[in-house]
């Protein structure tokens, strides 16, 4: 500090001025530290913690327990994906599947001919083909099935298991972003060429899929959680994916995403998922489908997940209502209130976003400041811009 005497000489002021100043600033000074800032507020060095610093525009820190650990954090970016063991129970998923067993006569649909899922991209797979004629079976609609029938698939919104890793994945304020998706296949069933990945094979990032480490944080664009209805052993075939693929720097290879290339072929890994199992992966991991090789019939369901702000798919818009309409009545009907949180359409947290906590539970939206609101009335004739 420059000494009072310093001042007094270069600036011409009283000694006696430039004493009763710094004296004023003292106690100001101590007042200020000790009645406007509580004490647990300040960091270990004196500065202000993060807390403190937070402010409207920041998104919510998530709440509750962490809920994914070290281990998981570490898998999940060595790899690009994890699996959850037991998540649901065996009555869930016994509900889970007398539920599809109910609605395969009228909604399931084999995908043949054009739709037909090895030979993407012009190019046809011979290690993908599988029996060369069965297809895959896709079937939608679930979250809007009547009671219990939707239930189990319903649960994967707001899982308590589910929720905390999700926030860290994808910010808290995660949502829905695709209409979930049941894949199944027979013995015989073809496979799917590998897609997704961080870089396109014409070599484009890919960043709609983008995975990234920044700040002690892993953030994922677009999210698949997977929940398993059915036995996946070593060897069944179904879901793969190139390990560590989320970070890639070079497009993929042609013949990795067919699989023609066996010494490429050694890096895909098929992970084992028992029922009620949940595999969560990042789109940006290059991923696709082995053929089927079970007798039993493969059953996964897919659910796609987005940050709170971001959207790639548009099925929260029911077109036949109109562009403002949200996903379909019966989809959203009897749904809870920590479930409808994450049926929201994509929108920042600090526009009084409600999002869930650590256990799966509805966090009321932070108001925005009432005179915030009333001024975008006046200027866009709308309460949010």
């Amino acid at each position: 500090m420059m000494s009072s005497r310093f001042l007094s000489r270069c600036f011409q002021i009283p000694s006696s001025t430039v004493r009763r100043v710094a004296q004023h600033q003292l106690v100001t000074s101590a007042s200020y530290t000790t009645s406007s800032i509580p004490p647990q507020k300040v960091g270990h060095s004196g500065h202000l913690s993060a807390e403190t610093l937070r402010n409207q525009h920041d998104v919510p820190e998530p709440q509750g327990a962490p809920g994914i650990t070290h281990a998981q954090k570490y898998l999940f970016d060595l790899n690009g994906y994890i699996v959850l063991k037991n998540v649901f129970s065996p009555a869930e998923v016994q509900s889970a599947n007398e539920a599809v067993d109910h609605h395969t006569p009228t909604e399931m649909h084999e995908r043949k001919s054009q739709l037909r899922t090895s030979g993407l991209y012009g190019r046809e797979s011979k290690a993908l083909a599988g029996d060369g004629n069965t297809g895959r079976f896709d079937m939608g609609g679930m979250l809007g099935w009547d009671s219990p029938h939707n239930s189990t698939f319903r649960r994967v919104l707001a899982h308590p298991t589910l929720a905390p890793i999700l926030n860290e994945l994808l910010g808290v304020g995660y949502r829905l972003d695709h209409s979930p998706l049941l894949i199944a296949q027979e013995q015989g069933s073809e496979g799917h060429t590998l897609h997704g990945g961080a870089i396109t094979e014409a070599g484009e990032p890919a960043w709609p899929l983008a995975y990234e480490f920044r700040h002690g944080r892993m953030r994922n664009q677009l999210l698949t959680v997977c929940l398993q209805l059915t036995p996946a052993n070593a060897g069944d075939g179904g879901f793969c994916a190139v390990p560590g693929s989320h970070k890639s720097n070079y497009s993929i290879p042609p013949a990795l995403a067919d699989l023609a290339d066996e010494e490429l072929a050694q890096v895909v890994r098929q992970p084992v998922a028992m029922p009620g199992d949940v595999l969560i992966f990042s789109e940006a991991t290059l991923h696709g489908t082995l053929p089927w090789t079970a007798a039993h019939q493969r059953r996964t369901v897919i659910y796609r997940f987005a940050p709170a702000g971001s959207a790639y798919g548009r099925g929260y818009l029911a077109a036949n209502r109109g562009a403002e309409a949200l996903w379909p009545e019966t989809t959203l009907e009897g749904m809870t209130e920590d479930q409808r949180a994450v049926m929201l359409p994509p929108y920042h947290p600090r526009m009084n976003r409600p999002y869930l906590d650590g256990e799966g539970q509805v966090v009321k939206a932070k108001a925005r400041e009432p005179f915030k609101v009333e001024f975008d009335e006046k200027v866009f004739g709308t309460r949010y811009f």
